[in-house]
């Protein structure tokens, strides 16, 4: 894929990704065990993609909205071997499988077809009950020429408060299913105690209901899951970036984003350790003293998966162009890391 599409990639793959993922977001965070110990462990269904950013955020920039995906999703649980003396643990949930995208129209009116792996991690690393410190995201779409990657790490100081919930806080009980107060349209089926269905509109896809919804999830429960175990994750190390000369080449997915100021002097950022030699960097002030990351936040809150919302307050951000991809950095003003996006 194109840098360009790569960058498009981030914010776009959120949109698709709240859908995708609501079957298991829904009961993330639910204080309530209906389930008798039940997990999820597939996602099977199909995804009209019935939105430009739903098409986009696979790539798909140069065919007709109303493509057809089907999934073909595991869940499996991730634990990370801590430090014996940590005062932290950091547990996931990793969901990959096979997408299978149809139905697409190219300008020329002619009809094709796309396979492709998709892998997504979410890791939180918690300091106590419900105080999280630090969140890790991973996005990786493999199709050949339009795959690309993204992964965050979000640094949360003072930790960031998650308390347990009620399904009844955020859904509605009808006569059709739970039902979603605001926001797209979502709506609850169980049929059975291992099985749910969902039935959920895109955002911005206005004229969607949940009686003709974009997507139809099925969600399968079981009393256990796989378990995958690794050593550790990869750290983001600190550089001395103070002999590079600024750019001043910050890209529109950013730009979109946070308003930024003048350029500033270099002085040290953060990359992943694989992430090889540094090519460009450029270092920006905020216009504003405070401002609020909640991409999507409402669409996430309504799901229960754990939203994106960071607010930054007197922080400077960084971009680096280096041998893998893009990065990004927001720092605080004692030049600790605050959140860090890779896109590669």
């Amino acid at each position: 894929m194109e840098t360009g599409n790569k960058q498009y990639f981030f914010v776009e793959a959120l949109v698709v990704a709240l859908v995708v993922f609501s079957a298991f977001a829904i009961y993330s965070n639910d204080s309530e065990d209906n389930n008798n110990d039940l997990q999820l462990t597939s996602i099977t269904g199909n995804v009209e993609l019935s939105t430009r950013d739903s098409m986009d955020a696979f790539g798909l920039q140069d065919f007709a909205v109303g493509a057809v995906a089907s999934l073909e999703l595991t869940v499996s649980e991730v634990v990370v071997l801590d430090c014996a003396d940590c005062n932290t643990t950091t547990n996931g949930v990793m969901i990959s499988g096979d997408i299978v995208i149809t139905e697409l129209l190219d300008q020329q009116g002619r009809l094709g077809r796309v396979e492709g792996l998709l892998n997504f991690t979410h890791f939180v690393t918690s300091s106590g009950p419900s105080l999280v410190v630090e969140e890790r995201i991973n996005f990786q779409w493999i199709a050949g020429d339009i795959s690309s990657s993204w992964s965050m790490i979000i640094n949360h100081d003072p930790p960031r408060w998650l308390p347990e919930y009620d399904l009844e806080t955020v859904f509605i009980e009808t006569q059709q299913g739970l039902e979603s107060r605001s926001g797209p349209e979502l709506l609850i089926k169980t049929p059975s105690n291992n099985q749910r269905i969902i039935h959920a509109c895109l955002p911005d896809s206005f004229l969607c209901r949940s009686s003709s919804a974009d997507a139809v999830l099925i969600a399968s429960y079981n009393p256990t899951r796989d378990r995958v175990v690794i050593d550790g994750m990869t750290e983001w190390s600190e550089m001395d970036l103070s002999s590079f000369l600024p750019e001043g080449d910050l890209s529109h997915i950013i730009s979109e984003v946070i308003s930024v100021g003048d350029l500033a002097p270099n002085y040290h950022g953060y990359t992943p350790m694989s992430h090889g030699s540094i090519n460009n960097v450029s270092t920006y002030n905020f216009t504003d003293d405070t401002t609020r990351l909640s991409p999507l936040s409402a669409w996430f809150n309504s799901l229960g998966l754990i939203a994106i919302d960071f607010a930054t307050t007197g922080e400077s951000l960084v971009w680096i162009s280096n041998e893998v991809g893009q990065v990004y950095n927001i720092i605080d003003a004692d030049g600790a890391l605050r959140l860090g996006l890779s896109i590669y």
